[in-house]
């Protein structure tokens, strides 16, 4: 493999926490003096923030809204009524089959306790058949699925950076979405009914206003007016994109024009690609590999990268939307991300501590040769011990690669420390290590995403468990003119023309 953490630089010992890497550098500072701004005025107008419990109001389930009356004497029918009512027809039969419940209503309880045992087989026997999954509820789901590997305990779900301008919206474990800008001192607050278990948010590009989120409800498109002062937008500034059995939304990805909107559901195996501005939706269905867990549209709009949350991914080819199907040798793909060239896929798979290099063709066909068609170990990522006793390493959480393509971040499902490689294409994808990141005690990463419209350098964003958001720029005074270079480069795999040969809207003619 090409690079490994054993290759890392250690960590200090104590408590200092990384700032910044100025010039190759990595500048430390101690927990009670953590502000980056000694070393690098790039993210000076950046917003300042903090997520704590204070801010926090956690949405009631029915259980607690019980708790606040008294409890009244029901009637056993009153009470089968409201059970099946709130929770369901199993739910119904456990009241009726308990002695102290049935209020001595003998055959009742015969028949309930009888109904649940043939329940009990029925669902052991579908549970023998191949390719069958008892289909989960979001509660579930979400964590499961999630790339915030502290989703049930951190104040932060998702991250989402706006890619034209520094607006950054920030979900938080309430299910509210906050709206942070450069020098603005108000922050608008996204709160709308059914939206719950929030799992994914990106927002539009070429537009400056849509921030399109995906929850239990299905997929919730905002509409933020940037010159408006209010505050708290009403639900009537939302736009609700739902299918039936296409609930708990994972993960979404719009198109970089864009026109059209993908999203992909864990509890169903169609993805739906939207045309937001239509109000149209073309079903994506193929069988096999369950539900779909992640998506990820490439820089060039050519290819979809769909995993499931089964053995099975599919890179799809968006001219005539015709698949690629890959199947793994055991767990799934957790998190991937494409090169800014779109001709490589990098991409993690649960259960083993590797990060895996896809080969891409450029050409309408994805895969160009069947000698490419393998995917290459390119990164161990073996848990190894540092200097300081810290461990860092072992399965993946989720990838970040910047728009530039020069760094690559990961965070882990059960360390707290994330790992940053420096990346480079010359003839080849060459890795290299380049710096660990921990943050204050008792702090574990939840989500990260880079700036995308960071001129600087690479502006790595993460959102700690605790609510607090840490920027952690990597500059270099000599990017800028470099940056011709870079293009050179990016030039060298001959990509098409897409502002000319590809319309994503026009060439798909389900919305025709």
């Amino acid at each position: 493999m090409a690079c490994s953490l054993a290759d890392f630089p250690s960590l200090p010992e104590g408590t200092q926490i990384p700032m910044c890497l100025v010039e190759g550098k990595v500048q430390y500072s101690t927990p009670d003096f953590t502000n980056v701004h000694i070393y690098t005025t790039s993210v000076s107008t950046h917003p300042h923030i903090l997520i704590s419990n204070d801010v926090l109001h956690p949405a009631m389930s029915k259980e607690d809204s019980n708790r606040v009356f008294l409890p009244v004497s029901q009637t056993l029918w009153k009470k089968l009524q409201q059970s099946w009512y709130e929770k369901g027809f199993v739910s119904m039969l456990e009241i009726a089959s308990n002695p102290r419940e049935n209020q001595g209503f003998i055959v009742l309880e015969f028949v309930a306790k009888q109904t649940l045992s043939a329940l009990k087989v029925a669902s052991k026997f579908y549970s023998l058949i191949p390719g069958y999954k008892k289909k989960e509820s979001g509660e579930v789901l979400a964590p499961m699925l999630s790339q915030n590997s502290v989703y049930c305990r951190s104040n932060i779900r998702c991250l989402a950076w706006h890619p034209h301008c520094i607006k950054l919206a920030v979900a938080a474990s309430d299910d509210s979405i906050r709206i942070y800008s450069e020098n603005s001192q108000l922050i608008p607050l996204l709160k709308c009914r059914g939206q719950h278990l929030i799992s994914s948010m990106a927002w539009r590009p070429l537009c400056a206003s849509e921030l399109a989120v995906g929850c239990e409800l299905g997929v919730v498109i905002w509409h933020i007016d940037p010159n408006s002062v209010i505050t708290r937008p009403s639900a009537a500034n939302t736009h609700v994109l739902s299918r039936p059995n296409h609930m708990y939304v994972t993960s979404l990805a719009w198109s970089p024009h864009g026109d059209l909107l993908v999203s992909g559901s864990a509890s169903d195996n169609t993805m739906y690609v939207w045309a937001v501005g239509l109000d149209k939706a073309v079903p994506l269905k193929r069988v096999g590999g369950g539900g779909i867990s992640f998506v990820s549209w490439s820089p060039d709009s050519l290819k979809l990268f769909a995993a499931t949350t089964n053995l099975v991914f599919r890179v799809w080819e968006t001219c005539q939307w015709e698949p690629d199907r890959w199947t793994l040798a055991t767990g799934r793909v957790v998190s991937a991300v494409w090169s800014p060239c779109s001709s490589l896929v990098l991409f993690a798979v649960s259960l083993e501590p590797v990060i895996y290099c896809l080969s891409c063709g450029a050409a309408s066909s994805v895969f160009q040769s069947e000698d490419r068609r393998a995917a290459t170990p390119l990164i161990d990522l073996t848990p190894v011990e540092l200097d300081s006793g810290e461990r860092v390493g072992g399965e993946v959480s989720s990838l970040v690669w910047d728009k530039k393509g020069c760094y690559l971040a990961v965070t882990f499902k059960n360390c707290d420390i994330i790992a940053v490689f420096m990346t480079s294409f010359v003839q080849n994808l060459k890795v290299s290590p380049c710096c660990f990141i921990r943050g204050l005690v008792s702090e574990s990463p939840a989500v990260i995403a880079f700036q995308e419209n960071f001129t600087e350098g690479a502006n790595l964003t993460i959102g700690w468990s605790s609510g607090r958001v840490q920027y952690f720029p990597i500059v270099f005074t000599e990017l800028l003119s470099n940056e011709k270079s870079y293009e050179a480069d990016m030039l060298a795999y001959d990509l098409p023309d897409v502002s000319t040969a590809y319309s994503p809207t026009a060439s798909f003619v389900g919305f025709s």
